[in-house]
């Protein structure tokens, strides 16, 4: 998965896809436009999290072990 592609299932990326979508398809935007604005948003989105977030994660090999069999575990988290 591209590092985009995690920004983009973010809830923020989600509705910002969504309402360009909908800008396409009743005209109001030209799909041209909608794509610069998408890359607009992961250059933004790189740029936000290589400069303003100071966490770190990390994840444990048994994190793992749980996403693979024990899905239900995380549901609801994000």
């Amino acid at each position: 998965m591209a590092t985009f592609e995690l920004y983009r299932r973010s809830t923020i990326g989600m509705c910002l896809t969504e309402t360009l979508d909908e800008m396409v398809q009743n005209g109001t935007l030209s799909p041209e436009i909608a794509i610069q604005v998408l890359v607009q948003f992961d250059k933004s989105m790189t740029e936000a999290l290589e400069t303003q977030v100071k966490s770190k994660v990390s994840i444990k090999p048994f994190a793992l072990y749980d996403l693979m069999f024990f899905p239900s575990l995380f549901e609801g988290v994000g």
